[in-house]
This record gives C-alpha cells, structure tokens and sequence, in this order.
C-alpha cells in the first residue's frame, strides 16, 4: 500500500488538473481562430490595397507621359498603402490604413507581426494560467489591453 499512494496521489492530482488544462487550451483554440480571421481579413485588405497601389502608379504613370510631352517635370509616384491593424477598446479588429489624419478613437494601430505577437503573448498568459478570458467576447478587449500595455511599455 505504502508503495502505491505517492503514485495513487499523484496521479488524483493530475486528475484534478485536467478540467482547468482544458479550459486553458479551449481559450488558446479561441485565440488561434480569432488571429486566423484577422489574418484573412488583412490579406483581403492587402490584395485589395496592391490593387489600388498598381492602378495609381499606372495612372500616375499615363499622365507623366502626356506630361513629358509637354515639356512639364513628371509627377513622382504615389507613395505605397500601408496597412495595419485597428483594435479598438470596444473590442473591433479590423485591417485599416495606416494615416495619421484618420480619427481612431482610442484604438491602437499595430502592423500584423506586431498583432501576432500580441496575441502569441496572451495565449501564453492563458496557457500559464495568469489570465483567463470569461467570454469569447472579451478576448478581443484582453487583445486590445495587451497591446496597450505594451504600446505604453515600448519606445515609438
């Protein structure tokens, strides 16, 4: 009997471990497909984006030649869209352009990689146990106060 308890007990231990390993893990899976929706969204936005860029630089590039012969200084080209993502406090994450003259109401700008690396890091912090998301709702608001703590945390 002495010989069997320590493994009897550890084993009861790792039993009661299992209910919250599975909550971590559906709270990772939740955060996996809401990177894989942002990311498909984005690369829309891009493809549509790429589209517009080529369509400016060869419209740009039909009237530097009617320019030229003219006798007139080219135009130079437009400069290419970058995009980003918006995560707003309430909770939207959607692809947008990045400029500055366009109002954001709190929301934090961030590139993609930067996007997935936040939420790389939350799904550690869940996984680890240190946070847990109480709704599929709020996981964007754990995304969006992450990345605030970090836009704060970091230079630039």
């Amino acid at each position: 009997m002495e010989q069997v308890l320590p493994s009897y007990l550890a084993g009861l231990e790792r039993l009661s471990q299992l209910p919250e390993e599975f909550s971590r893990r559906f709270w990772a899976s939740c955060l996996e497909a809401l990177l894989a929706k942002v990311k498909t969204d984005y690369q829309k936005w891009q493809a549509q984006a790429q589209k517009a860029d080529l369509f400016g630089k060869f419209m740009t590039l039909g009237v530097d030649v009617v320019l030229k012969a003219g006798g007139v200084e080219p135009i130079p080209l437009p400069p290419s869209t970058r995009l980003g993502i918006a995560i707003s406090p309430s909770g939207k994450i959607e692809p947008t352009v990045f400029d500055e003259h366009l109002p954001r109401q709190n929301a934090i700008l961030v590139s993609i990689d930067r996007f997935e690396a936040v939420v790389r890091g939350l799904e550690d912090k869940i996984m680890k146990g240190e946070m847990l998301p109480e709704s599929e709702e709020g996981l964007p608001r754990l995304v969006y106060s992450l990345a605030l703590k970090l836009a704060k945390g970091s230079p630039g």
